[in-house]
């Protein structure tokens, strides 16, 4: 039996990341703990050691740090450098996580660096484009070395690489590619993205294919998540700063569209700051891209509830408004801090969406001008076809102020952090609701729905995977033939014990699921199936880790739980009683 207490939190997860190094400063990013412990944390410890003199002992740098990177300023050169950090809540601080890699601080930089911390948009170096076609004849080891995991998702992970020849930092997507349809399905993407060269857009620098992956080499983008980089400490939010960057994602996503595509999965996760201290952005994710085609007429049935256009829950043609109105929906939670859809479960999110049922009346838009309330209420029509395109977001009003001379009037971020937190309770992880998703909501179809998913961003700041096996002792165990693995009814490599929880702690039960096809997941109490809530959490990784998490147990929460797993050869499922006092 196991007893769920309130503790200090798990070691932040994976090993810090080291960007933006300057003469005397550079910037540390990392990943928070897998668990929290019971409770919010609160703050990180991070500490530094050098090992150039030989220290032994960790020296604390900052204990109050609110966010997952920190930029650390008064260092000395030449000097080589290791970092690490602990995270902590209420009930006490963590064990260290992992030691980030060595850094040397080189005595020939230019110390004037130091004055420019910040990156403007004309200091931006402009990437280095060019045609990828997957390499068959080389393994990815052979031009990179692979390091620790960055995190995990449905079709695959995700693991950081060191070009062996420049030294330069990417991102590898190990994208499992067992059947003609998964790799083909990889190429298409691959293929848009050759067409889709711009500063505002995340580009694939190489790919390689193997017996059971493609792997793409992706820029590798150190800033995370907009949203997460506005609530930093160190950020001041305004509308001058909103507009700034909504400038951007417009520009991008101008630029997607005059390549005759649609981004088709716009949302917070997949805008992404280049760097953790200046103000760049890039959009990513083109796996749910499409490439519009004259004379056809193109439907679709997949996005994520909360910013879907209401064409696509009706299944009706999509067209460039479909991304525009996702646009409207981030406009909106940008300048706000709240969600104009957002509901208690996908259905009720999905019935905003389609009545369209939203409103300025909060006193958040009090701070708002006029302006940019048009510009959101422009975007945010059910009639598709009135909506601006992205060349007329462009030249509106809004985005056409002189944002040099604006008053810098601060915006609260604490409703920004409070949608961000129901956000984080509300979602099994960063899912795209494909098709199965919204079919099974919506009454379409007949494919039973999977209430489970995670899909890794590059920051994975939320809940990113422990580093573990290597790719290539993974592509080594996945040589067996594809038949047998393709064959495999689901079954419980590790099932669920007992727990014993007081009245109002969080409660946690875990297992594993292995089979092939992947396994589609329902979990019950009492025989009742259990819908996603702030009280439920369902958490379901690629590995085929499970777990419920029970937010705040009271004596009606007791009782029989039972996670079942099922896919086109069979079914199984494992039980286990909660018991609260």
């Amino acid at each position: 039996m196991n007893v769920t207490i309130l503790d200090r939190p798990e070691p932040p997860a994976g090993r810090p990341c080291v960007s933006d190094v300057r003469a005397t400063s550079l910037t540390l990013s990392w990943y928070g703990p897998t668990y929290d412990g019971g409770s919010t944390v609160q703050s990180y410890l991070v500490e530094q050691r050098r090992l150039d003199k030989g220290e032994e002992q960790w020296q604390p740098v900052t204990s109050t740090c609110r966010s997952t990177s920190y930029l650390l300023q008064g260092l000395e050169a030449p000097a080589r450098y290791c970092f690490r950090v602990r995270a902590r809540n209420e009930h006490g601080l963590s064990e260290p996580g992992l030691e980030s890699d060595p850094v040397d601080m080189a005595e020939s930089q230019d110390p004037k660096q130091d004055d420019d911390i910040s990156d403007d948009d004309e200091k931006v170096t402009e990437p280095y484009y060019q045609q990828v076609t997957i390499n068959t004849k080389q393994k990815v080891s052979e031009l990179f070395d692979i390091h620790e995991k960055l995190g995990t998702g449905r079709f695959g992970q995700v693991f950081r690489l060191v070009d062996k020849e420049s030294g330069k930092g990417h991102a590898g997507k190990f994208i499992k590619a067992l059947i003609a349809k998964d790799k083909e399905s990889i190429r298409h993407e691959i293929e848009l993205m050759n067409s889709l060269h711009h500063p505002k857009l995340v580009q694939c620098q190489a790919a390689f294919e193997d017996k059971s992956n493609i792997i793409m080499v992706m820029d590798l983008i150190s800033g995370g998540e907009l949203f997460e980089r506005i609530i930093a400490e160190d950020f001041e939010l305004t509308e001058r700063e909103c507009i700034k960057y909504m400038r951007q994602i417009v520009e991008g996503v101008c630029f997607v569209h005059e390549q005759g595509i649609v981004h088709l999965d716009l949302k917070p996760e997949n805008i992404m700051c280049v760097n953790k201290t200046g103000t760049s952005i890039k959009l990513i994710d083109f796996g749910l891209a499409r490439r519009l085609e004259n004379n056809k007429s193109l439907k679709v049935m997949f996005g994520t509830p909360e910013f879907v256009a209401p064409e696509v829950i009706n299944y009706e043609p999509i067209s460039y408004s479909t991304d525009m109105w996702s646009v409207g929906v981030i406009c909106y939670i940008l300048v706000s801090g709240l969600s104009p859809f957002m509901g208690d479960n996908d259905n009720e999110t999905l019935a905003n969406v389609t009545s369209v049922s939203w409103d300025f009346d909060d006193e958040a838009f009090d701070e708002i001008s006029e302006d940019g309330k048009d510009f959101i209420t422009q975007l945010l029509k059910k009639n598709s076809r009135v909506r601006p395109g992205s060349q007329q977001c462009q030249a509106h009003p809004w985005l056409q102020k002189d944002t040099d001379n604006m008053a810098a009037k601060k915006l609260s971020k604490e409703r920004m952090k409070k949608y961000l937190a129901k956000r984080k309770w509300q979602k099994t992880g960063n899912a795209v609701r494909a098709i199965g998703r919204l079919n099974s909501l919506l009454g379409v179809g007949n494919r039973k729905v999977s209430l489970s998913g995670l899909k890794i961003s590059p920051d994975a700041a939320e809940s990113p995977a422990p580093m573990d096996r290597h790719p290539e002792q993974q592509q080594q165990e996945q040589q067996q033939p594809l038949t047998e693995k393709q064959r495999c009814e689901p079954f419980f490599s590790q099932t669920m014990q007992d727990v014993l929880s007081a009245v109002g702690a969080p409660a946690k039960f875990a297992c594993k699921i292995e089979g092939y096809p992947d396994p589609e997941v329902i979990w019950y109490r009492n025989g009742q199936p259990i819908k996603e809530s702030q009280l439920y959490q369902i958490d379901y990784d690629e590995e085929g880790n499970c777990v419920l998490v029970i937010s705040a147990t009271s004596l009606c929460e007791g009782g029989k739980y039972t996670c079942k797993a099922f896919n086109v050869l069979g079914e199984a499922s494992c039980s286990a009683q909660l018991q609260v006092n």
